[in-house]
């Protein structure tokens, strides 16, 4: 293992935000369970092997809770080389205490070799079996003498002695593994690079943070840096002042380096949100002759952070958004798309079929694996009821309360869906009382 002098601390004045995308991007999972997965490469042995660090970050409030409070869940890593062969897996058990709006953050190191590779990450909820995943395709190249960057929400000194998965030398790197930073609650970021073999060396760094198009925002001057004489690898943090992004969306971090006449460079791209003001208006219209398909439907699926950030970005940056978000996932993205094409079939004259309380439900959870539908009978109104058996046996019934084929949800066993205590009663009398 190749140690790591402490690391210098270098403060910068930059504003950034990651999504999920390419291998530079943070990811996002899909299914029941949602969580953020980042990659960084880093060199440890000074060979063509290198550790692969794999960060996750949860929302604690989503999973199931004991009578204590405790929160208990799985983490099951997957790397599978081109060839299909399985090059590496790690499985860990996570408990803690259940507190709405807490993260919680792991690390794992992988060894890998260059080649490509595709990483399988499933978290499960021990309480109730519900499941996320988040696949994504690696190239793993040699590094050379800078490592990748590792984003950051917080950087602290390291306790003496600590075998935290997160120490990096002298301090503790806690990774914004969700790619997500929200304005003006974050407003500061953190990155951390390692550069290699340059002891003895002086050499130039500079960081900058550029638009997606490539048009430079704020750049830091080049500073110098001596290398301390036989540090095998070097450590910088940099922190990052969010705030001076002039525009919400896609940005890219950009770390270079002029060490021995060679000018490196790594980049990291990252997106800025700002949280919306209490009373401010949220909702956008959507043209869907743009660039990004069906982005009403794809609101649906949006967590409320995710949905303000797609909400405050530029045509080009959701379209980048949009890719990103399916990432590592092209048969999930298919199967929306298709979701939203069949949805069309529950459309009115007066409401598109993606717009109805059938087509949201058909979007979000699928097609249901059973549907009991009645017409006129006796006086109860045509209702529908959808089963789900995959999902636990849930349900869903939808009535046209009114006779004019508009279908509205009046129960579900879903929680925070829409379901009345009275929903028989609403299904029986037409023309009645409701």
């Amino acid at each position: 293992m190749r140690g790591i002098t402490d690391a210098l601390m270098i403060l910068a004045a930059f504003s950034v935000l990651t999504i999920a995308g390419a291998s530079d991007l943070a990811s996002v999972s899909s299914g029941d369970v949602r969580f953020g997965i980042d990659t960084a490469l880093f060199d440890y042995t000074g060979t063509d092997t290198l550790g692969m660090e794999i960060y996750e970050q949860l929302l604690l409030q989503q999973f199931s809770m004991d009578q204590d409070s405790v929160v208990s869940f799985s983490t099951t890593v997957v790397l599978v080389s081109a060839n299909g062969d399985t090059a590496a897996v790690d499985q860990w058990n996570s408990e803690t205490e259940w507190v709405p709006g807490r993260s919680a953050v792991n690390s794992t190191v992988l060894p890998v070799v260059p080649g490509d590779y595709t990483l399988n990450v499933t978290v499960t909820d021990n309480g109730n079996g519900l499941q996320g995943l988040v696949t994504r395709d690696i190239t793993v190249e040699p590094l050379g003498r800078m490592s990748d960057i590792e984003l950051a929400r917080a950087v602290v000194p390291s306790p003496e002695g600590s075998s935290n998965t997160l120490r990096k030398g002298e301090v503790l790197v806690f990774p914004a593994a969700d790619g997500s930073y929200t304005l003006p609650e974050e407003h500061t970021a953190y990155y951390y690079v390692e550069l290699y073999d340059l002891g003895g060396s002086s050499v130039q760094l500079q960081g900058r943070l550029e638009t997606a198009s490539g048009e430079t925002i704020f750049a830091r001057p080049w500073a110098s840096v001596g290398i301390p004489e036989g540090a095998e690898a070097v450590g910088l943090v940099d922190s990052l002042d969010l705030q001076v992004a002039r525009n919400s969306g896609l940005h890219r971090l950009v770390f270079g380096m002029i060490a021995e006449g060679d000018t490196l460079e790594a980049e990291k791209y990252l997106v800025i949100g700002r949280s919306v003001e209490q009373g401010e208006e949220t909702e956008t219209a959507y043209d869907d002759t743009g660039e990004v398909p069906y982005p009403g439907q794809f609101r649906m699926i949006l967590s409320a952070t995710e949905m303000d950030i797609f909400d405050d970005l530029d045509q080009q940056a959701r379209s980048r958004f949009y890719a990103a978000y399916w990432q590592g996932s092209p048969q999930e993205r298919d199967s929306f798309e298709e979701r939203c094409e069949e949805a069309e079939r529950y459309s009115s004259p007066y409401r598109e079929g993606w717009e109805t309380d059938r087509g949201r439900v058909y979007i979000i959870y699928g097609p249901p694996d059973d549907i009991d539908a009645v017409l006129f009978q006796g006086e109860q109104v045509p209702y529908e009821i959808w089963y789900y058996y995959g999902r636990g046996n849930e349900r869903f019934v939808f009535a046209d309360r009114s006779g004019t084929g508009n279908y509205e949800q009046v129960f579900s066993t879903i929680e925070g869906e829409v379901s009345y205590t009275n929903w028989e009663d609403m299904i029986t009398p037409i023309g009645g009382g409701n």
